[in-house]
């Protein structure tokens, strides 16, 4: 299938004129206390008449989008120990494509996840976990669904599992039930560090399963994980897909097989989804052809009233930010090759008129569940951790990093954010 003008990225097609800025300004190195202002303060709109502009750029699709405040904290340079506002960070929210929006990829080319600043305070040791904006809480019910190395159970074991302080002794402890396709066997063949990961699984006493078909979870998840002895706040299956051979998994030849997977997946997932807060996460690629999917509408499709009774809908998506999710490692189905997830997003799905709140007590003290989405007036709220994706975002964000690419054209920004690795290292044995 080819790709039409309009199915190029998940960009609106209309380019949006790009705001003017002032070339003194641009030239000054943001200090400390401007970067801990909003990010409206750090990047004012400019109306000046400066012919010093960059080009119009187009603008990625807005409907339903959102960003955990951690993601754009890190892209504004806001992070705990941040040395510049974060590159990987700001391509995650705003998905610069080389392709149409060349002035800014060619000034402020993208740096690997890993470079995030949190990422390597992460892998440094001298930061813990961050659960705000995931979408997952201490003391949930999760099941994992097509997890190849079992990395992104880990993850979701830590954010459930632990408490604040980063132990694992709480009485509130979460339920992490990890399930693979495959057989164990053959995972071993294919990723080289898997006896390691499920060393760390079985210290939080997650359930591994093997050969769970997520499209026929009541025949093949054991009866003791299924209802009614239990449900699940979260149900997750990142970047769903058939295995294809030469690692070509995902492409426009297989597009009608992986809508019909997505489809069937849901439909066997609704019974076992908790009555308040459960929600399905669907973590998918947004750049050609997976744009083409139409994972928002695939997913309810041909859906009966009696197969939904209680009414499952598309809540919207949240920018996937691997940050959070550390140790996970995006791998290609039955390839340890890793591939590129800075346009990805979770596709939240949940019941209607519900993400209502849902809690449990420990020691006498509430605990409340939150959906991933909260209903619009919500948000308003503090206590939530993601904002809706604007405009003024995006446009505040890339005049903020093209004018750190004013500053040096040498790319003082990539530097500043590898130093990191020197100096973390540098604390940690310190601190040893």
């Amino acid at each position: 299938m080819s790709c039409r003008e309009s199915d190029i990225d998940d960009h609106h097609v209309k380019a949006k004129p790009m705001s003017s800025f002032n070339t003194k300004t641009a030239n000054a190195t943001p200090n400390k206390k401007r970067r801990r202002q909003t990010i409206a303060a750090i990047v004012p709109l400019q109306s000046s008449s400066s012919s010093n502009t960059f080009p119009s750029y187009p603008i990625r699709n807005l409907t339903k989008l959102y960003c955990s405040t951690q993601t754009l904290r890190c892209a504004t340079g806001h992070s705990n120990g941040a040395l510049s506002p974060c590159i990987s960070c700001a391509y995650k929210i705003c998905n610069f494509d080389i392709a149409l929006d060349v002035e800014f990829t060619r000034r402020v080319p993208n740096v690997r996840p890993e470079m995030c600043p949190r990422s390597l305070s992460l892998r440094s040791g001298t930061v813990g976990f961050e659960r705000d904006g995931t979408g997952y809480q201490r003391g949930m019910a999760v099941l994992t669904v097509g997890d190849g190395d079992f990395t992104f159970s880990l993850a979701v074991a830590r954010l459930v599992m632990e408490s604040d302080d980063g132990s694992s002794g709480s009485k509130l402890r979460g339920t992490v039930v990890a399930s693979s396709y495959e057989d164990v066997h053959t995972l071993q063949t294919v990723y080289p560090n898997l006896d390691s990961t499920l060393e760390a699984l079985h210290s939080y006493n997650v359930k591994v399963l093997y050969n769970v078909d997520a499209t026929r979870l009541n025949a093949t998840l054991p009866k003791t994980f299924q209802p009614p002895l239990v449900k699940y706040h979260r149900i997750c299956w990142n970047f769903p897909c058939t295995a294809i051979s030469n690692g070509q998994d995902g492409q426009n030849s297989a597009m009608e097989e992986n809508k019909g997977l997505i489809r069937t997946f849901v439909k066997n997932a609704l019974p076992y989804l908790e009555e308040d807060v459960g929600e399905i996460h669907m973590a998918h690629k947004t750049k050609p052809p997976y744009n083409q999917w139409n994972l928002e509408g695939v997913a309810l499709e041909g859906m009966r009233s009696d197969d939904n009774p209680r009414g499952l809908e598309y809540k919207g998506r949240v920018v996937f930010d691997k940050s959070s999710f550390f140790p996970y490692t995006p791998r290609k189905a039955l390839d340890r090759k890793s591939f590129p997830c800075h346009d990805a997003c979770v596709y939240v799905f949940g019941w209607k008129k519900k993400g209502m709140d849902n809690s449990l007590r420990e020691n006498g003290k509430e605990h409340v569940f939150h959906a991933t989405i909260p209903q619009p007036k919500a948000l308003e709220q503090s206590q939530y951790s993601v904002v809706p994706v604007t405009e003024s975002i995006i446009d505040e964000l890339r005049n903020l990093h093209l004018q750190g690419s004013v500053v040096n054209r040498t790319g003082r920004f990539v530097k500043e954010q590898r130093s990191e690795i020197t100096h973390n290292s540098h604390k940690k044995r310190m601190k040893i």
